[in-house]
């Protein structure tokens, strides 16, 4: 069941839905309210408590601390690095050193920021997609009670 709240005429000029075909007036997605099944605090109490909730927990701590401390880790080496590359500083030498390309270590470290944040992305959807979803679906079902 939806509930309509259209209000009276047109929208204001200013408002975001003046320049819309006026079929659009109201945005539905705006406008309507859709029937769904709302737990009570005392669902959301017991399945926090509940052993596979704590394992949800569990298997995305394992993942993401590790993973976030990881590349923390690597991109304040990485400042460090810089930082103390000055002329005269005690990475000056590593950091302005000829790599591969004819470009400095530094600039190398520096472009290795990027697939390290998008090797972290890929890693975390691998295991949010195979391992995290599945188990947090279980519970949504669990506690709209739709268990089967």
């Amino acid at each position: 069941m939806t509930h309509s709240n259209s209000p009276d005429g047109p929208p204001e000029e200013d408002g975001p839905e003046y320049h819309l075909p006026k079929d659009h007036w109201p945005l539905p997605e705006l406008s309507n309210i859709e029937e769904h099944p709302h737990p009570d605090a005392n669902h959301y109490v017991t399945m926090q408590k509940a052993d596979e909730y704590q394992k949800l927990r569990r298997t995305f701590r394992s993942f993401a601390f590790p993973t976030v401390v990881a590349v923390l880790v690597w991109y304040f080496l990485y400042v460090i690095l810089s930082v103390l590359a000055a002329p005269g500083g005690p990475t000056h030498d590593f950091m302005t050193a000829t790599g591969w390309g004819g470009l400095n270590v530094g600039f190398w470290l520096s472009l290795a920021q990027f697939p390290t944040t998008w090797i972290a992305t890929w890693a975390y959807v691998r295991v949010a997609d195979n391992k995290l979803d599945p188990m947090a679906e279980d519970i949504r079902i669990k506690l709209e009670g739709k268990e089967a």
